[in-house]
């Protein structure tokens, strides 16, 4: 029996005292290193909060909040303000089309409210001239305007 408890003891020169020597050994290494990256991690942590808390220091949250937001809220609003822009420009472009096309009217009306005065003033110097009988020169005055007006588009006795 002295034989096995020897080899028991002793394989290939390492015995069991050696074994959990090295086990305890190794256990507490893990240890170390556990409890050494909760320390540094606890530092960077505490160093992270002590950064913020002097960042904070120096301006007011609600401005921090404020510039948080409108960095959200900008691409969409920039999307929303071009929208605006383009139909702004497409009413525009009607709008200063309908100005055109009321100006050319506005005109045409003028040149028809010329030509009935000129009418009038035709109708008129007849009538006068039937009435009194001797209003020629009214007539000549009245065909001088209407030749004016049919010619130039103007009515102007001469």
């Amino acid at each position: 029996m002295e034989t096995v408890e020897k080899e028991i003891q002793k394989i290939e020169g390492i015995s069991p005292e050696m074994l959990w020597t090295f086990l305890i050994v190794l256990v507490g290494l893990a240890t170390l290193f556990i409890l050494w990256h909760k320390v540094v991690e606890i530092l960077r942590k505490e160093h992270e909060r002590k950064e913020q808390k002097r960042q904070l220091a120096g301006t007011d949250i609600t401005d921090q909040i404020a510039t948080k937001v409108m960095e959200k809220l900008q691409p969409e609003l920039d999307k929303r303000f071009t929208d605006i822009d383009r139909k702004l420009a497409a009413d525009k472009e009607a709008i200063d089309m309908h100005t055109r096309q009321l100006n050319a009217h506005e005109d045409r009306v003028k040149k028809l409210e010329e030509g009935n005065k000129a009418l009038c003033h035709g109708i008129f110097a007849l009538l006068n001239h039937e009435v009194t009988g001797n209003s020629v020169d009214k007539l000549k005055k009245a065909e001088s305007g209407m030749k004016n007006y049919l010619i130039d588009g103007v009515y102007t006795e001469e």
